[in-house]
């Protein structure tokens, strides 16, 4: 089977006026269609710059990245925008790529519902709790279907309440055989996953 994304010799340099920073240093990975991979380690290891340079926001500084499919990827942050509803959040990705037909907007509809958020869609941001808020961010980025789905410490400043129940709609995704690489620091989190 053909790798759906593959990192050939991949490293990457930040430069300052001090010089340069090594975040990533030859990485070799091939990820194949629905697997799912996690990357773990400290903070500041390059974790997020790897998947920065997946999602094409960022360009190695040596090395070759191949990817055969859409890329959906999940920031850290939710970056939500507190004047539009909770629903509206999550069509936004649709609406930029120009996608909102009428079944896309049900479908996000029927992840709001499968997501807990149903009764919470004419909300806004600033009325849900941590937790919530990065189902909405995942539900976003699940909208415009990706092949590829990136996750930047998803869980992060979550309780351990709400980490539980992104645990099971993470668990819900994997079963799914969705291709995920996921990212974070905290090794129970990591461990309850893969």
């Amino acid at each position: 089977m053909r790798p759906i994304v593959s990192l050939d010799n991949v490293s990457l340099r930040y430069h300052s006026v001090s010089g340069e920073t090594p975040a990533v240093s030859h990485l070799n990975l091939e990820v194949l269609p629905g697997e799912f991979i996690c990357i773990v380690g400290p903070s500041g290891c390059g974790k997020s710059s790897i998947l920065s340079m997946l999602a094409g926001l960022l360009s190695p500084s040596e090395g070759s990245i191949r990817i055969d499919g859409e890329i959906g990827y999940m920031l850290q942050k939710d970056y939500l925008l507190e004047w539009r509803s909770i629903r509206s959040n999550a069509l936004l990705g649709l609406e930029i790529q120009k996608k909102l037909t009428k079944e896309n907007i049900e479908y996000v509809d029927t992840l709001l519902e499968q997501y807990g958020l149903g009764d919470f869609k004419e909300h806004y941001p600033y009325q849900l709790s941590g937790g919530m808020r990065q189902r909405v961010a995942l539900i976003r980025t699940l909208a415009v279907r990706p092949d590829i789905l990136l996750l930047d410490e998803p869980a992060a400043g979550m309780n351990e309440q709400e980490t539980d129940e992104l645990l099971q709609i993470i668990r819900r995704i994997k079963e799914l055989k969705k291709t995920v690489i996921l990212i974070d620091h905290d090794m129970k989190f990591v461990m309850n996953i893969c």
